[in-house]
């Protein structure tokens, strides 16, 4: 009974660190984005400059070097695609499974939070800037270390309230949480990112997150509001965001 009780415990956290793999790819795909536009726009210049009757030896090196960047990058694009395919497949599967355990075993398992210890702002001429600060903390996020990344986000949110990284670590912060099944704090955390950091670059992944939350805690008809509410609120976000949220109102039967 107790390895079955061990195994239902790690099914059951799986999904959750499968989800947030997806979200870091899915952020590392937006920047890449981004880049991408940039190149493109820079390619489109430098094809205009060679367009004169001036020789552009230099041009059009840089032109070549540039399209060599861009089928890097789309290699990148493509790669991480291919990850977030397998992470929906993996989450769907183990989902399934924690369903047919559910039939069999029925009991309630309450985790013991682990009280936190605030982490010190350095008095120092050392101390980190928000940056170096927020890379500390994410870095702690991607080694699964949850509660000193929880930790290190409340710090940073203290030390560093006005930094244009703020609302990225609150949202990350909120992660930490939903990742550890501690789903009522969460759902407060990512309430907070929309409305604290509305004009963040998070501002569409909170609603997102917010939507996936209230479907956790069994609140189909808030967790269905926020989801389908994320295209209209959002409409420039991130195409895998938008559909990603079609996809799980799509599971929920939303309305």
């Amino acid at each position: 009974m107790k390895q079955l009780l061990l195994a239902f415990l790690l099914l059951s956290a799986v999904p959750a660190v499968a989800d947030l793999q997806s979200d870091m790819i899915n952020d590392r795909l937006d920047r890449l984005d981004r880049e991408m536009t940039l190149m493109q726009k820079k390619l489109y210049t430098s094809g205009t400059m060679a367009t004169s009757n001036t020789p552009q030896t230099a041009d059009t090196a840089g032109m070549n070097d540039l399209y060599g960047q861009i089928d890097e990058q789309n290699k990148v694009i493509a790669d991480l695609t291919r990850k977030i395919e397998e992470l929906s497949h993996t989450q769907e599967v183990l989902q399934n499974r924690l369903s047919q355990m559910q039939q069999d075993v029925d009991f309630r398992f309450r985790e013991k939070e682990q009280p936190t210890q605030p982490v010190s702002k350095k008095k120092n001429n050392t101390q980190l800037s928000d940056q170096e600060a927020y890379d500390k903390a994410y870095n702690l996020l991607v080694k699964t270390k949850y509660i000193e990344a929880e930790q290190a986000f409340t710090a940073f949110l203290k030390d560093y309230p006005n930094s244009k990284l703020a609302g990225n670590a609150n949202y990350w912060l909120g992660e930490t949480f939903y990742v550890r099944g501690q789903y009522e704090v969460a759902a407060g955390i990512f309430s907070d990112g929309l409305t604290k950091y509305e004009k963040s670059a998070k501002a569409p992944d909170n609603l997102l997150k917010l939507g996936l939350t209230m479907a956790q805690l069994n609140k189909k008809e808030e967790a269905c509001g926020f989801l389908t509410l994320l295209p209209e609120q959002f409409p420039t976000a991130a195409q895998t965001l938008k559909q990603r949220a079609t996809q799980e109102a799509k599971k929920l039967s939303c309305p």
